[in-house]
Parts: C-alpha cells; structure tokens; sequence
C-alpha cells in the first residue's frame, strides 16, 4: 500500500493530555497497516539522554523502531527544563530559531519517502516557542491539517472549546478531535464527546481508551488524514 497522504500536526489542549499516546498508537497501527509513517517531535522540554525510553521523543523513536542515535532526526531542539521552550531555551542560553524550525518541518513535510508524517508539537495550542512565535505560529506556517488531541479531566469543555475557537478563527484545518481518557479527574467519556458535539459540528470526535483495543477508532483517524 502506498498511497500519498497529507502530513498531519498533533496539538493539544495542554501539557500531559496524550499527544504522545496518540502518536505511539498510531505509528503502531499504520506500521501494521503496512503504511510506511515517519514521525517527528521538534521540540521537547524536560528531556534527559539518560531517562531517554521514557520521554516523548523516546516513546517516539521505539514506535518507529529507531535507537537513541536517530534523536537528532526527530527531536533536534532538545531542553532539560520541563518549562516551555522559550523559558527552557532562555534558561539553557539558547533560542528556538523560528526559520530553522519551519525548514526542519517543511523537509519532512516535502519528503517522498513516506505515506505518512506525524508532527508533533509540544504544549498546548499557545505554548510559547520563544519571545515571538508560539505553536499557533508554527501551524499556521506549516499550514497543514491538525489535530486536536484533549482529555476527559474536569475543566476539559472549556478548554476544548477555547482552544478550538482560536484554531477555526486562524483559519487551521482541524481534520478532526481525539478525546483521550485521562487518568485523573476523569469525567465519564461520552457525556464529554456529547456535551462537545453541541458546539462543535461536523468534525469528527473520536475516543481513545487507556489500555483498551481501539484499532477501530484508529483505522478511522488514520482513512480520514
């Protein structure tokens, strides 16, 4: 199978909503879907060489079965601060060069070698990227579909609907919403989606159980990218 699909961002919420989960499932699915799927996570922060199995990047690189040695390809800006870059960068004496960031992606994006191509941010829709740019910035220079990925924690609707407002005013193609079950202060998973299909119409809601098989909400992402 070898079919030409567009490349697709994963943004959330926030931090720790499972934007990485979401990544790591789907590598995994496409993989045994026979898709050939590359995946990168330009900037981390709260990253350590030496707890390299349990950071994003990590997660990220055993999914696509590549060892520590590919980190540079998938993760060049890297910051031990679990802060936003731009005061993680600050911080360690650096900066995120925006230019740089978009060229890195967009060498991805214009690659040939795969059918598909996860990039994944970091933070929420807003984080701060450095004293400029914010991922909002970086999507929308990107300028290919997202999506967005949420939690069923309390507070998660307002969230939901804020972050989704700015997207759809910044004209950012949202391909679709992933609703993943949080582990703390979880509200019941469909009275979230539904509450959420009030105010947000005619894109896709789909739900992702912790340690569940969810091969068919998977398949469905990933027909529809």
């Amino acid at each position: 199978m070898c079919i030409l699909i567009k490349p697709i961002f994963i943004t959330s919420t926030g931090t720790n909503i499972g934007k990485t989960y979401l990544t790591n499932l789907l590598i995994r699915r496409a993989k045994n879907l026979n898709y050939k799927i590359k995946a990168i996570k330009p900037i981390i922060s709260g990253f350590n060489i030496n707890n390299l199995d349990e950071s994003d990047s990590g997660i990220i690189l055993k999914a696509l079965g590549m060892n520590k040695s590919h980190i540079d390809e998938i993760s060049p800006w890297r910051f031990e601060s679990p802060l936003s870059p731009d005061i993680a960068a600050n911080l360690e004496k650096k900066e995120i060069n925006f230019k740089e960031l978009i060229r890195f992606c967009n060498g991805h994006i214009n690659s040939k070698d795969d059918d598909i191509l996860i990039i994944e941010g970091v933070g929420g829709t807003m984080v701060p990227i450095n004293n400029k740019y914010t991922i909002l910035d970086l999507m929308k220079s990107l300028n290919i579909p997202i999506i967005l990925t949420i939690g069923t924690y309390l507070g998660t609707i307002s969230h939901t609907l804020n972050a989704y407002e700015v997207l759809i005013k910044n004209d950012i193609n949202v391909n679709s919403i992933v609703l993943n079950q949080s582990n703390e202060n979880e509200v019941d998973m469909e009275l979230t989606q539904n509450s959420l299909l009030n105010y947000i119409k005619n894109i896709p809601i789909h739900t992702i159980k912790r340690n569940h098989e969810n091969n068919n909400v998977l398949d469905n992402i990933i027909k529809n990218l």
